[in-house]
């Protein structure tokens, strides 16, 4: 990260001075023109790389934390077997390990937002928790089974299995509301993203097809800004979570 902060201020300083040379020393001298296109450009180029980083760094806040804690809580220890991807991914992850809740890899995340029957391995009706938990998922459209062999995806309330797609290490059966919920949270926060960065893409070409690649650059750059505040926002989606506050974040998004 220090090397792009460097690189970024570096070619902005020399932007600024060339443009300076252009306005008020060399006029007329075509060269410094397109030398301040270039500057500029990467500059722009450079700064969507550092956000780009940035982003992938905060989504990690969770990993962090939760590896720290395993010097003295070894029940997060399969934070050692969560996989890394996108920093959208990374966020809803993390955010569902504060928890105590392991995911294999965004595709069961994907999966688990559009299931409309869940199950895991260890639910029983006799649980605490089941009949609020059945209730609450009825509302968000799922219907919680009790089937667990023929069930999408393979969950257990429990100790953590690396076979398993995803495992509620607290053994809580209301974690499955939470599970789904973040899923949700995961499959908007992706869908969402991808239209930006299609609208970005074509903004980018057709600046470009104009010869406008400093407009395109800061396109590029706008695009990676909205990866933080994607991030951000799974934060506060997903921050302190309630039925109340799961109830109200769905009918908001459906």
């Amino acid at each position: 990260m220090r090397v792009l902060r460097v690189a970024v201020l570096t070619a902005f300083a020399l932007s600024v001075a060339v443009t300076a040379l252009a306005l008020f020393v060399f006029r007329h001298v075509h060269a410094l023109h397109i030398v301040h296109v270039v500057l500029t450009t990467a500059t722009f180029l450079l700064i969507a790389l550092y956000l780009l980083k940035s982003a992938e760094i905060a989504s990690l806040t969770a990993y962090r934390e939760l590896r720290q804690r395993l010097t003295v809580d070894s029940s997060v220890a399969f934070i050692a077997h969560l996989q890394q991807g996108s920093p959208l991914f990374n966020a809803c992850a993390g955010a569902l390990a504060k928890s105590g809740i392991y995911v294999k890899n965004a595709g069961v995340l994907l999966t688990v937002s559009k299931l409309e029957k869940i199950a895991a391995t260890g639910n029983s009706r006799l649980r605490e928790g089941y009949e609020v938990t059945k209730s609450a998922l009825g509302k968000l459209g799922v219907k919680l089974s009790d089937d667990a062999e023929n069930a999408a995806v393979k969950i257990a309330l429990g100790a953590f299995a690396p076979e398993l797609d995803a495992a509620i290490t607290q053994n809580k059966v209301t974690h499955l509301l939470k599970l789904v919920y973040i899923a949700r949270v995961y499959e908007k926060s992706l869908r969402r993203a991808r239209i930006f960065a299609i609208c970005a893409a074509v903004a980018a070409a057709g600046l470009l097809a104009f010869g406008q690649f400093t407009y395109a650059g800061a396109a590029i750059a706008l695009w990676a800004a909205g990866g933080i505040f994607a991030v951000r926002d799974i934060e506060r989606k997903t921050a302190k979570l309630s039925f109340e506050k799961i109830g109200a974040g769905q009918t908001k998004s459906s």
